[in-house]
């Protein structure tokens, strides 16, 4: 088989505290194929961004002035990214991976002009590009994300555009760098529902006119179904199952992967939804984070589940559903 475009094998990530270490990724493996998408799903606080952010070594400082700790493995096309240089990491951000934040109007530089701004994304993908070049690409990219009337969309400041034409300036600047993986954290959370299918048409589209790999993240599984080949289902900081979407999706070996359909509006019978509240970072214990939760615990659900084969998908749990 081909060697994954992205391979985390094993990566941990605690931030450090007054109160000691918390730690928000245990132990994460996931592979992402290029020119595929995977959805990387799971309730609020399960670790989904931080996963994403981490891919970026973006838990460092200036970014996280406390630092954090960080151990494991992450490989892009073959090469470690874990303890890479300052610069490297910088080109990185610029040319191979590209980021969109959930919350567009933050990432975007509120006294610089759109068109500057995506051209300005142009340039630090491609140095050598000079302004006229760079200007144009900004010009016909505003036009291919869909904003009306775009010479005066170039104009504009970030304050003068709406949650989703906003929204869309993120998707430009990162689709401009031509990446080889996207990684869009909840891009169209506090999108009205016409708006956020429009965004995930862009999102497609764009992904496969320039064959990205992208990992896609949500905590909206109504979404998912049309945009992605792969899922990954995240629990307390774990990938607890993951695998083609359609067999994660027809027949889940994790019984959180069960009760995550079973919320679905449209249900099928036999999904009950698991009772009570995902734990607190800061009290999960050595074994399985889901065990008070679930209906199929048994006593090796004492210590952690590796992951490993069950059926077609990969699954941490002792005792999975058949």
């Amino acid at each position: 088989m081909p060697e994954p475009l992205l391979s985390v094998r094993d990566l941990n990530l605690g931030f450090r505290t007054r109160r000691g270490v918390v730690d928000v990724l245990r132990g994460v493996d996931i592979e992402l194929a290029a020119g595929e998408v995977t959805a990387l799903v799971g309730e609020s606080g399960s670790g989904k961004s931080a996963l994403g952010k981490s891919i970026l070594q973006l838990h460092a400082p200036p970014f996280v002035p406390s630092g954090a700790a960080m151990a494991g493995s992450i490989r892009l096309a073959g090469e470690e990214l874990l303890g890479a240089s300052t610069r490297r990491l910088e080109r990185l951000r610029a040319q191979q991976v590209a980021l969109i934040s959930q919350e567009a109007l933050s990432g975007l530089n509120p006294v610089m002009r759109i068109g500057r701004q995506i051209a300005e994304a142009a340039r630090s993908a491609t140095p050598q590009l000079g302004d006229t070049e760079a200007d144009a690409m900004a010009l016909d990219m505003i036009e291919a994300v869909g904003l009306p009337e775009p010479e005066a969309r170039w104009r504009d400041y970030p304050h003068q555009l709406s949650g989703g034409q906003r929204q869309r300036v993120m998707i430009a600047m990162a689709a401009i760098r031509r990446p080889m993986l996207l990684i869009a954290d909840e891009p169209t959370t506090a999108l009205d529902v016409t708006v956020q299918t429009r965004i995930l048409t862009l999102l497609q589209k764009l992904q496969l006119d320039r064959a990205m790999a992208m990992l896609f993240i949500t905590h909206d599984l109504g979404v998912v179904a049309g945009i992605a080949q792969n899922v990954a289902v995240m629990y307390a900081g774990r990938i607890v199952e993951q695998g083609r979407l359609a067999e994660v999706f027809t027949r889940p070996r994790h019984p959180y992967t069960a009760g995550l359909i079973g919320a679905l509006p449209d249900a099928p019978p036999g999904y009950p939804r698991p009772a009570g509240q995902p734990p607190d970072a800061r009290s999960i214990g050595a074994g399985c984070a889901f065990a008070p939760r679930c209906s199929r615990r048994v006593n090796a659900c004492a210590m952690a589940p590796p992951q490993r084969p069950v059926g077609r998908n990969l699954c941490c749990c002792w005792n999975p559903l058949p």
